[in-house]
């Protein structure tokens, strides 16, 4: 029962089992909790971010170890979480929504530095996510940073 619960959480609810683009399901999963979650404010998205980051990467290393495999497509819990990251702190209004997942997707998928550098770094359930994590925070930094000049100019 404790092993498909892991794998459930693991799984962002089965949408890693979906047949086509997991890691794109599981983005869209992350996009659906923040939009849940934007009544309870900024400061209470930002705590329940970091409260499920540790249980987070313990799901995400017993759902890899259980698979046999380093980091299993079905494994989107990952994605959840840092699609969550690159929007908690922008603007609710869908072009910059949109910006996120894209930009999210595009630095999730190609890895760069430093978002490679969490997969060299760390192994596991950690490596799994923080990779997801950083491309998060980079996707929300530059975006957010795209938001105060485009309110300046």
């Amino acid at each position: 029962m404790k092993a498909r619960l892991v794998q459930l959480a693991g799984s962002g609810l089965g949408l890693g089992y979906l047949p086509v683009a997991p890691g794109t399901w599981g983005s869209a999963g992350g996009l659906l909790v923040w939009w849940l979650t934007l009544p309870m404010g900024r400061g209470l998205q930002a705590l329940l971010l970091i409260l499920a980051v540790v249980p987070a990467a313990l799901a995400c290393g017993a759902c890899a170890r259980g698979s046999g495999r380093e980091d299993p497509s079905f494994v989107v819990l990952d994605e959840v979480l840092g699609m969550y990251l690159a929007l908690l702190f922008l603007s609710p209004s869908l072009p910059w929504v949109a910006l996120a997942f894209v930009l999210f997707r595009l630095l999730d998928i190609l890895k760069p530095w430093p978002v490679s550098l969490m997969e060299k770094r760390f192994t596991g359930g950690a490596a799994i996510l923080l990779d997801d994590l950083m491309a998060g925070a980079i996707s929300g930094f530059i975006l957010i940073t795209l938001q105060l000049l485009t309110t300046v100019i």
